[in-house]
């Protein structure tokens, strides 16, 4: 299959290297994207991108965190209208216009990316393609033998209730994870992704949340304030095919898996992904 199979029709928002951080988690959260490709105003070439993980970076996960700490002093308000690319990354991992699903499925796996842009031989962004776009037209070709069990992960890092924003971000950040599971004694209570991190930025709640403007003020937040409470679950026991679904028509990235309310594991999109790289 090609990609443009795929992707036909989707629509594509972008930014410039010169928008602001805030502008563009604005744009992020109102399109409710977890990736925006950064273009030249010019050409339309790919010259970056923002991910939900360079959010997570930025709010105390990593490096990127500099820019509020230490050139701004921990300014919130004075960072988050700095240029984008300032943030973004700009070793960006691109996928031809005739590609197959194949090299797709491939590149997700390989590079450990969640979406890639699309480009033709002049580096022109031509669209963007995720895991639950290809999960989105594959799905039906999931035996209804799988299950969760099978390809769920098993050893979960989980965060607690009272873990301050960003400890989670560093947790996240330096595991690779685009969420984690939020448990007290053994317990779901919820989940926190990256994608909330965009929320919390790219809404008025931020700023609502700051009296002084320090970061500070939102960094030292706890999970119990903001993580997500009303969680869609999965059992080991259930269809790979049925969480496919789930994942695709709720546009949810993962899924905790629990039994008897306790975490045992969680089902990701990547790990669907890999079940078509059999």
């Amino acid at each position: 299959m090609k990609i443009n199979k795929i992707i036909n029709g989707k629509e594509i928002v972008t930014v410039y290297p010169t928008t602001t951080i805030r502008k563009t988690l604005v744009t992020m959260n109102e399109e409710g994207f977890r990736r925006i490709p950064v273009v030249d105003a010019g050409t339309n070439r790919v010259e970056g991108i923002v991910t939900s993980m360079d959010i997570v970076d930025f709010m105390g996960g990593g490096s990127k965190y500099n820019l509020i700490r230490e050139k701004h002093n921990r300014n919130f308000i004075a960072a988050i209208n700095e240029p984008v690319r300032e943030i973004m990354e700009e070793d960006v991992i691109t996928i031809k216009e005739n590609a197959e699903i194949d090299d797709i499925i491939k590149t997700f796996l390989e590079k450990n990316v969640g979406g890639t842009p699309i480009v033709n031989n002049n580096n022109q962004l031509i669209s963007l393609i995720t895991e639950r776009d290809v999960i989105r037209v594959l799905k039906d070709k999931i035996s209804e033998e799988e299950k969760v069990m099978d390809y769920m992960t098993k050893k979960v890092i989980a965060a607690t209730a009272g873990e301050r924003l960003k400890d989670v971000a560093r947790t996240m950040l330096r595991n690779g994870f685009r969420r984690l599971p939020v448990v007290s004694e053994g317990k779901l209570v919820g989940i926190i992704t990256s994608t909330d991190f965009i929320k919390l930025l790219g809404s008025d709640w931020a700023f609502n949340h700051m009296q002084t403007g320090n970061v500070r003020e939102i960094t030292n937040v706890r999970m119990q304030d903001i993580m997500i409470k009303d969680v869609i679950t999965a059992r080991e026991e259930h269809s790979l095919k049925d969480v496919a679904e789930i994942m695709t028509s709720k546009n949810i990235g993962a899924l905790p898996v629990v039994e008897d309310g306790e975490l045992v594991g969680i089902i990701t999109e990547k790990d669907i992904i890999k079940y078509f790289s059999n």
